[in-house]
């Protein structure tokens, strides 16, 4: 019992130590944008804004034109496009050398957003998430087929 205790204690350690261990190595050092520099180039159409944070993070400052770098097809890339990406502590460090491969590799300038959420949020740049919307009980219909095998209509659905 002792034994299977002491196994169950270390897979969770290892889970979390996988979670976190990521971010114990140093974000790549980038050249950096500032907001105001970053406002002057906003309607250039070689501008890609690449979020990078945790949802928790994305949730505190949204950027309305960020985008995942895997929402971003190969042919939205343009060779001398500036890709700016939005950093902060809540970043996997992995996330960031696949997007500085991906993008640097591309053709594209890599500048990291100076700044952290109230700053982004005080020059325009982000606003607050809107709240999500949870699904409550009754929002999504729930069936109960009669059988699986049967082609009639269901028992009972719920809303």
């Amino acid at each position: 019992m002792r034994r299977a205790v002491g196994l169950i204690a270390g897979l969770v350690l290892a889970a979390a130590a996988a979670d976190a261990g990521d971010n114990d190595i140093p974000l790549p050092e980038l050249p950096e944008i500032t907001v105001e520099a970053f406002l002057d180039r906003s309607h250039d159409p070689g501008l890609l804004t690449i979020e990078l944070r945790a949802d928790r993070s994305v949730d505190a400052a949204t950027f309305g034109a960020a985008q995942r770098p895997l929402a971003i097809a190969p042919s939205g890339i343009r060779v001398n496009c500036l890709a700016v990406l939005i950093i902060d502590e809540t970043s996997r460090t992995s996330e960031v050398v696949d997007a500085i491969d991906r993008f640097g590799g591309a053709g594209c300038e890599m500048r990291r957003l100076v700044g952290d959420a109230p700053a982004w949020i005080a020059a325009g740049l982000a606003g607050p998430a809107e709240p999500r919307q949870s699904l409550q009980p009754g929002d999504v219909p729930f069936i109960i087929p009669r059988g699986l095998c049967e082609p009639l209509d269901p028992v009972q659905t719920f809303n």
